[in-house]
Parts: structure tokens; C-alpha cells; sequence
């Protein structure tokens, strides 16, 4: 049997190929990168002579912009996950509140400029720093999320401080988890600030990607109420047709959500592939 040490490093190695193998599928599998690629493919194959492989990622390539530009398919998918889970009923009695990261931009212009840099998840912030302001006897975890190996300038958890600060937050029960590269990463090391309270936490993320962190925080142990934040449609009326640009982007989150639940499922991070609401 291997000593703790050696399962530790282990893990780790295995959360470091998990990190690296997702940042090379999303790459390809991107909706706007995969476009370039099957057209790429498709000039290739017709220079070089390969008909019957130009045949094929020409119909790929058609099939693929039609389904994204062309259909609401996107946007169903989407709305699938943010529909998932409603907004708690308020004054849920709770430990405390758990925020994921993902709000804040460019950490070296964040830096340079020395201000708050934002992006458009900024909702997962604003809406930790009301609940907080109504709960401040409560901890309140910032789980910090880190898209780079080796992030430059300000880290997330820098940046949220600053933002707290400048907003007056009461500062006193924020805690700050800066490791974490991606949600299972969250959830896990999350888990080990949270304490020993029975009472669920509030979790808090944008609402298309509350079903993975859902799942990934009931596989971690610990009891969630989810709040979700930063809606991108409507609850049961579809806004289609989009221009491309919108239809790129909804399409890149839900694409990025959905196998995202698939991969956590499949290589063991969650025991749901889609968590239900009951928790069952």
C-alpha cells in the first residue's frame, strides 16, 4: 500500500493530465475553432485531390454552422441547464455562502491598471456581495478558478479582494481558496474550509454551469442549496433567431457545459452525469 505522500502525488498527476487533456479538447471542440478546422480541412482535402474526404468535411462543416447559426439548438441546450435549478426561497438557513470564481478578467491588465477587471460572469460577485452584506455573521468562500498553469499579475483571488474592499464588504468571514483550476478542483478544496457545520452551504455560479458544480460538490460531501446567477435566456420563451456572434457564444457555453458533465461523470469526479434538483 502506498503512503499518503505517494497517493497525494498521485491525485495530483492525475488532476494535472485531467487539466491539460480539457484545455486540448476544448480547444478543438470550441464551436468558432472547430468551424476553422473542418474548413481547413475541407480547402485541404480539395487541393491535395482527396475527394471523397472533401466531401466529407464539406458536410460536416455545413452541418455543423446550420446546426449552430442556423437552428435554436444552442439555446435549447442551454436553457436546459439554467431551468435546472430554481432560486432558493430566501432565508435558507445555511453554514454559510460559497461563491465559484470565473467573474474576474486578465489578471496583468488587472495589474497594471491597478483596478477591479470584470467579465461578463461579474454576476456570481455582485450577487455574493448582497447575500453576504445580509448574512455577514456567515462564512463567505471565494473559490477561486484559474484558466492559466501560471497566472500573471493579480490572481482571482487578489482581484475579489480588491472588489470587496473598494464595495466596503465586511471582510472578516471571507475566505479565500486561490488553487483551484477547474470545478472538481473547486468543490474539493472548498470542502476543506467549509468546517464541520451540518447545515448546507449556499452555493452560488452562473446558472448554466450550476449542474456540474452541483454534481461536482455532492461528490465532494458537501451539502448544497444552489443560487444561480447570470441567466443568458429567457425561462420558456426562446429569443431566435440570434446574430452569429450571439449564436457562437451560446453555443460555446452550452457546448462547454455539456461535455463538461459528460467527462466529469465518465473519468469519476461526480456520481451524476445531471444532478436532480431533490438530490437523487
Amino acid at each position: 500500500m502506498g503512503t499518503g505522500s505517494e497517493e497525494k502525488n498521485h491525485y495530483n498527476q492525475r488532476d494535472m493530465s485531467f487539466f491539460f487533456l480539457s484545455k486540448i479538447v476544448w480547444f478543438v471542440l470550441k464551436p468558432l475553432n472547430a468551424l476553422l478546422i473542418l474548413l481547413f480541412a475541407w480547402l485541404g482535402f480539395r487541393a491535395i485531390g482527396w475527394r471523397r474526404w472533401s466531401l466529407g468535411a464539406g458536410l460536416l462543416l455545413a452541418l455543423y454552422a446550420v446546426l449552430i447559426l442556423a437552428t435554436p439548438v444552442p439555446e435549447l441546450l442551454l436553457r436546459t441547464l439554467e431551468n435546472r435549478f430554481a432560486e432558493p426561497a430566501s432565508g435558507p438557513a445555511v453554514a454559510g455562502i460559497i461563491v465559484l470564481g470565473g467573474a474576474t478578467d486578465d489578471g496583468e491588465i488587472a495589474a497594471a491598471r491597478g483596478q477591479v477587471a470584470l467579465n461578463s460572469n461579474a454576476e456570481r460577485l455582485t450577487a455574493a456581495m448582497a447575500l453576504h452584506r445580509a448574512m455577514s455573521d456567515r462564512p463567505l468562500i471565494v473559490s477561486g478558478f484559474s484558466g492559466r498553469l501560471v497566472p500573471r499579475g493579480l490572481n482571482e483571488a487578489q482581484i475579489t479582494r480588491l472588489l470587496f474592499e473598494q464595495q466596503g464588504l465586511p471582510m472578516a468571514q471571507v475566505r479565500f481558496e486561490a488553487k483551484s483550476r477547474n470545478t472538481a478542483e473547486n468543490a474539493r478544496l472548498s470542502a476543506g474550509l467549509a468546517g464541520d457545520d451540518a447545515r448546507p452551504w449556499l452555493l452560488i455560479t452562473s446558472a448554466w454551469h450550476m449542474p456540474r458544480a452541483v454534481a461536482s460538490f455532492r461528490a465532494a460531501g458537501l451539502s448544497v442549496i444552489p443560487h444561480p446567477v447570470d441567466f443568458r435566456t429567457h425561462p420558456d420563451r426562446l429569443a431566435w433567431p440570434r446574430g452569429p456572434g450571439s449564436s457562437l457564444t451560446m453555443a460555446s457555453l452550452a457546448l462547454r457545459e455539456w461535455v463538461g458533465l459528460l467527462a466529469y461523470y465518465v473519468t469519476g469526479r461526480t456520481e451524476e452525469f445531471l444532478p436532480s434538483p431533490s438530490g437523487g
